[in-house]
């Protein structure tokens, strides 16, 4: 079932607190986003480690989201006119990781050391330096500690769910998302995307086709309409 969203909130609100020098409330409003936003950074996380892109301690979703809210707030005076704020955090979360896979990328190319070889001085500094943490959200994230009720259902749909949305292509998986999971427009989809509204709803539809072959079987069998 797609997901709708009771309140959209557009991202300028955000721009005009600022201009308002009103910094708090623009702080305020982007903090009211970091549930999803964390959920969001992590799941992308962990398809690019099930695709071998990330090994398991590459980025922390804490970094990533801490880095998200950084450029929300330096980049306030290039939100679309009509994006949502829900929208527009998901596409700077979408530029920080390719920024981030291309530069664990190169870092990989540079790195050619044997196994056995010890680290230098200078890459001991790498591997254990971390960014100042004035700096991170994760005192304001939500407790990662999950409710009894929520165990349950993650272990009876989640790693399944996540394995059939993995196997899709990848500009169906992201457009599903977006749609179904964050409750995105298809229209602000497209302009994220830079694809035709029209595509994009084809590619959503196509998505949810393919997910529902694929666990029909462990649902018993039933049959799921969503239009």
């Amino acid at each position: 079932m797609e997901q709708q969203t009771t309140t959209i909130l557009p991202a300028t609100e955000v721009r005009q607190a600022l201009r308002g020098a009103d910094r708090q409330r623009a702080i305020n409003l982007l903090l009211a986003q970091l549930d999803g936003l964390y959920r969001f950074v992590a799941r992308q996380i962990r398809y690019y480690q099930a695709l071998g892109r990330l090994q398991p301690d590459d980025l922390d979703p804490v970094a990533v989201v801490d880095e998200v809210m950084i450029e929300a707030l330096r980049r306030s005076e290039q939100i679309p006119r009509r994006a949502s704020l829900r929208g527009w955090l998901r596409l700077l979360a979408l530029r920080v990781l390719q920024r981030e896979l291309r530069r664990i990328r190169r870092r990989r190319r540079h790195e050619v050391v044997s196994l056995e070889q010890p680290l230098s001085p200078a890459q001991e500094w790498d591997a254990f330096y971390q960014p100042d943490a004035a700096l991170t959200w994760a005192d304001v994230l939500p407790s990662p500690e999950p409710s009894p009720e929520e165990v349950t259902l993650r272990h009876e749909t989640q790693e399944e769910l996540e394995q059939a949305l993995n196997r899709l292509p990848e500009v169906q998986r992201m457009v599903f998302i977006l749609r179904a999971m964050e409750g995105l427009s298809y229209a602000e989809i497209a302009a994220m995307l830079h694809r035709p509204a029209s595509h994009v709803r084809e590619l959503y539809h196509a998505a949810r086709s393919a997910l529902a072959r694929q666990l029909a079987p462990s649902a018993g069998g039933g049959d799921t309409h969503d239009r």
